[in-house]
This record gives structure tokens, C-alpha cells and sequence, in this order.
């Protein structure tokens, strides 16, 4: 036979079921991309875990594409103008084709804890858990900062791509539940969990920047902010702000760093702080409605005052979380002159 003809027989063999090589390789950049979580429910390398494994896949391009278009099971719906565009997919269908088929399928990523309620099985076990984690931390931030219901939240999860609150943005990660698969029974016991047993919390962060030195001396400016919408989000009380000075744990003194000036109400002066086992500067705010932003300065001095303010946090009491504990986020500051 003539050895042409023998090698354009084999071109589709090679390609696989799902594309050719220049498609393998723009697959293996989609699949890796943070601007899709595929990986997370079926691993890395499409090696499974919640979801199946895909490694070494024989589904017919169009079958591949129906699976992510109209999946079979509890897996969202992922659109073309919102998550993932048909030439993407057929390319991270053609990466995936191309790689050895496992043994059995790898471990989910986020595991049902031993001691998990009912609802907190349910949440992890329809996939919310493999990118929210086993607590739903951030997805609580931004509900609590639209003060958000249960038709928020079935919203989110059943119309993700088309609702009102994602109608502007151009790019999502998470597609649309059926409510065929996740049921509004099983869907109000998740909200359950996620918005009373753990409780929503407020969208609160901190920017801090440091300004060049003068001298011995740097001001540090610190933005704290309620991102929750005016009106409807979650307000704060009994803030507690805590900067640990420069110089490691103690040193403050051992260092001679000291605080020379301050801006902005309820600054309380310099306490230890057992939480990062330190000499902090620390406010005390008494409130913080949804929408509002405050400044703060502190000015330091003294030989480490520009190394930068490595760690802080701010707490507060109400809302607390569901478990009855405070809430607490962290605050990432720049080193003096950092742009």
C-alpha cells in the first residue's frame, strides 16, 4: 500500500477523539487556567475525584461537548458566553483525550469532615465544597454583604449565568444546577447550613500602604472597609483592629520602636496581642455600616520602623459566626516605599 495514503489513515488515530495536536496544547493551558475550576472536581490531571475522571477519555467531540453543555449528572451546566466557549472546551477535550487513563479515580479535594452535619454532607457531597471549601467562607462574605436570602441563593446556584447579579459580568467560574439533579429541599438545607448554622458574614477588608521614610520614621495608612451594599448588607460592631510593630515577636521595645503619631478614632494604644504574639498598635471601632470606608494613619520611629508591618487582624463582635465565635479577617500590609 502506498506508504502516503498509510500515513494519512493514521493522521485521525493520532489526533484522538477530540482533536489534533495544536489543540492538545491550548487544552493543557485551558485546563490549568484559575479562570476555570474543572480541575477541582476532576483532578488534576483528570484523574477524578468528585467528579469522573477524564484522562484518556474516548468521547466523541460532540459528546464531550454535551457533557459540559447539558452534563448527566449533579455537575453544573456550563454556558458558552458566560464560563467556557466551544473552542475551549473541544481543546481541553482534545488535552484530556491525550493523557494515559488512571487506575481508579484520585480523592476529592475538599473531604466530608468526620464530624460533618447532615446539611455540611449535602454541601460538600453536590460539589459547593470542592471550590468553596468545607466552611463556604467567601461565598458567605459576599452574601452577607448583599444581605442575601434564600432566593438569593437559589438564584446563584440554579441561574448563576443568567440572574441579575451576574447579568454584567463578562466571565464566571461557576455554571447553573439543575434543580432536576439538586433539588430545592436538599438546595434550602445547604442554605441552611451556609446561611444559619455557619451564618453569613460581613464583607469587611483593610488595605494598609506605607509611605516613603523620613528619617527614622514611616507613616503606614490603613483603609478599613465595609463592602456590603448600603442599606442591605451587614454592618459590624466592636471592631478590633491590631497592627504588630516591626521587630518580630517582643521586640517592639527591645528595638525602640515606637508610635509617634496617630490619626483616626479609637486608636488605644500599644497592647500584647497573644494572638500573633506581639507588641501591637490597636483600635477600637465601635461600628461600621454596610458601605462605609474609614482611614487611619499610624506613624512609627525607630531603626526597624521601615521594615514593614508583617501581619495584622481585625476582629469583631456582632454578627458573630454561626459556632458563636468572632470573625476575623486578615490585613496584608507593603513594606515603606513599596508601590
Amino acid at each position: 500500500m502506498n506508504p502516503i495514503f498509510i500515513a494519512l489513515l493514521l493522521i485521525p488515530l493520532a489526533q484522538g477523539p477530540a482533536g489534533g495536536g495544536g489543540d492538545v496544547q491550548a487544552g493543557k493551558a485551558i485546563w490549568e487556567s484559575f479562570n476555570h475550576d474543572c480541575r477541582l472536581c476532576h483532578g488534576v490531571r483528570g484523574e477524578g475525584g468528585l467528579g469522573p475522571d477524564l484522562a484518556g477519555h474516548t468521547l466523541t467531540p460532540a459528546q464531550f461537548m454535551r457533557a459540559v453543555r447539558q452534563p448527566w449528572g449533579v455537575m453544573p451546566a456550563f454556558s458558552a458566553d458566560k464560563n467556557i466557549s466551544d473552542q475551549e472546551v473541544r481543546q481541553a477535550g482534545a488535552y484530556l483525550a491525550s493523557l494515559t487513563k488512571v487506575p481508579e479515580p484520585g480523592p476529592w479535594l475538599t473531604n466530608v469532615p468526620a464530624n460533618a452535619s447532615e446539611r455540611q454532607r449535602l454541601m460538600i457531597s453536590y460539589g459547593c465544597g470542592q471550590c468553596h471549601g468545607q466552611l463556604m467562607a467567601n461565598p458567605r462574605r459576599t452574601a452577607g454583604g448583599l444581605g442575601a436570602d434564600f432566593e438569593w441563593f437559589k438564584e446563584e446556584v440554579y441561574a448563576h449565568t443568567t440572574g441579575e447579579a451576574n447579568r454584567g459580568r463578562a466571565h464566571l467560574r461557576m455554571g447553573n444546577y439543575s434543580p432536576q439533579r439538586l433539588g430545592e429541599d436538599a438546595l434550602h438545607e445547604i442554605w441552611q447550613f451556609f446561611g444559619v448554622d455557619q451564618g453569613l458574614r460581613a464583607n469587611v477588608s483593610a488595605n494598609i500602604s506605607a509611605g516613603p521614610a523620613s528619617g527614622n520614621s514611616v507613616t503606614y495608612t490603613i483603609t478599613l472597609s465595609n463592602g456590603g451594599t448600603r442599606g442591605k448588607g451587614l454592618a459590624v460592631e466592636n471592631l478590633t483592629m491590631f497592627l504588630p510593630l516591626p521587630g518580630g515577636a517582643g521586640a517592639a521595645q527591645q528595638a525602640g520602636v515606637t508610635v509617634t503619631a496617630t490619626t483616626g478614632a479609637g486608636y488605644t494604644g500599644i497592647r500584647r496581642d497573644n494572638y500573633t504574639n506581639t507588641e501591637a498598635a490597636a483600635w477600637e471601632i465601635p461600628y461600621l455600616a454596610a458601605g462605609e470606608r474609614r482611614t487611619y494613619t499610624l506613624t512609627i520611629a525607630g531603626p526597624t520602623a521601615g521594615a514593614g508591618i508583617a501581619r495584622g487582624y481585625i476582629n469583631w463582635g456582632k454578627p458573630r459566626l454561626g459556632d458563636g465565635g468572632m470573625d476575623v479577617i486578615p490585613i496584608n500590609v507593603a513594606r515603606a516605599g513599596a508601590q
